[in-house]
């Protein structure tokens, strides 16, 4: 269940409430009793990590951003593996 950020217009209380994504958001804040809530925008606990994962969708050579030359090398290995493999003959299945 997400965690939400509120805060009172009024009294500037801040608070953290779990609820459910449909769940209506908070009004009255439990300070004051104002309907002055508002919820807030943080930033999200969501992260990429571990081998395999990259936040730019491109893998980096030990560290390094890649090269467009990189980039150009790897197409040509990928398009040339492919025209291997079209070629190569198809085994028959003995269905005639």
């Amino acid at each position: 269940m997400p965690t939400y950020e509120y805060e009172c217009k009024e009294c500037h209380h801040q608070l953290e409430a779990e609820q459910r994504i449909k769940d209506e958001p908070l009004k009255e804040c439990p300070e004051c009793h104002k309907p002055a809530l508002e919820r807030l925008i943080s930033a999200s606990s969501f992260q990429l990590k571990g081998g395999g994962w990259y936040k730019d969708a491109y893998a980096s050579k030990t560290g390094k951003e890649r090269t467009s030359k990189d980039v150009e090398n790897s197409l040509t290995k990928a398009i040339a593996a492919d025209k291997v493999e079209t070629a190569a003959p198809k085994p028959s299945t003995g269905d005639k």
